[in-house]
């Protein structure tokens, strides 16, 4: 008996695939390591990228299947990663050529011209480009007839509350759970408005749980908590007990997992999907280095 098999008696595992935009990209990565070590993925949940790379799985379970579409789909529309320009007005915190007190200066009339853009609107970007990317990379399927169980979480802003699905057309509620709020817009879904679902499950493990599966690994790939110190207008505030109250709901949620795999992606902003490689490879290193790890205690 190896020693994988040592720790892990059953390799039969559920997958929880965390929020993260580009960084969600780390999935596949994560994925590949627990297939070439032999753990059968038995059931998916995701929310937002999550729910995106788990639906992909989910209908064809295979990391390099997955890693070949979405290889596919960048490389013939890199000019389609320029919508995104769009975010750069803040200005890229790490440029050390630019006089510090510029950069503040920019961030902060790029924040005011996001805000009066939010004030106008209930989002920045239409959902053309989610929907075009969500329906060239996912079959136009219901999600009950994936090859592996699987569960899309969203959040219905009308009722304020978690909308888990593990039923229904596939790309619609995916592009629901992927609805980045004041990103893009809500999705009128049943009679339900529905937003992102890393909004009310950053790491969605409870739907694996309620699935009856008990060994659950969950991958988190959110950004380390913000330690702002900033609070000079009520916008810092607001962000401030925001941040805090996910934190808390993520924190609650991955108490029920087996295994969590944080890559540990800092610095990389949600919509920088040229990293694709990089960011894989950090979810991929990252899996190794934990099932490793795990097997020496």
């Amino acid at each position: 008996m190896g020693f994988l098999e040592k720790i892990f008696p059953s390799k039969r595992i559920g997958l929880a695939l965390g929020a993260g935009g580009a960084r969600g990209l780390a999935h596949i990565g994560v994925i590949r390591a627990l297939q070439e070590r032999g753990f059968e993925i038995v059931g998916v949940s995701g929310s937002s990228m999550g729910a995106i790379i788990g639906a992909m799985f989910a209908f064809e379970p295979s990391w390099e299947a997955v890693y070949g579409r979405l290889r596919e789909y960048f490389d013939r529309n890199r000019e389609k990663l320029s919508t995104f320009d769009i975010f750069r007005g803040g200005g890229d915190p790490s440029e050390e050529t630019v006089p510090r007190a510029f950069r503040a200066i920019r961030a902060s009339i790029y924040r005011l011209r996001m805000y009066r853009r939010l004030i106008g609107d209930n989002h920045i970007l239409g959902d053309d480009i989610l929907r075009e990317f969500i329906c060239a990379v996912l079959p136009d399927e219901r999600i009950e007839n994936a090859k592996v169980p699987f569960a899309v979480v969203t959040y219905d802003i009308l009722t304020q509350r978690e909308a888990v699905f593990t039923a229904g057309p596939v790309r619609e509620i995916v592009i629901a759970s992927s609805s980045i709020p004041g990103i893009f817009p809500p999705q009128d879904v049943d009679g339900m408005l529905l937003v992102d679902g890393g909004a009310i499950s950053p790491v969605p493990v409870n739907p694996l749980v309620e699935m009856g599966l008990r060994k659950i690994f969950a991958v988190d790939v959110s950004p380390p908590s913000s330690r702002n110190k900033d609070f000079s207008n009520a916008v810092e505030v607001i962000f401030s007990v925001l941040n805090g109250a996910l934190d808390k709901i993520k924190r609650t949620e991955l108490e029920r997992a087996s295994m969590i795999i944080s890559p540990g992606i800092s610095g990389i902003e949600w919509w920088r999907f040229e990293y694709f490689d990089s960011i894989i490879r950090k979810g991929y290193n990252k899996t190794i280095r934990m099932l490793v790890s795990s097997a020496s205690k």
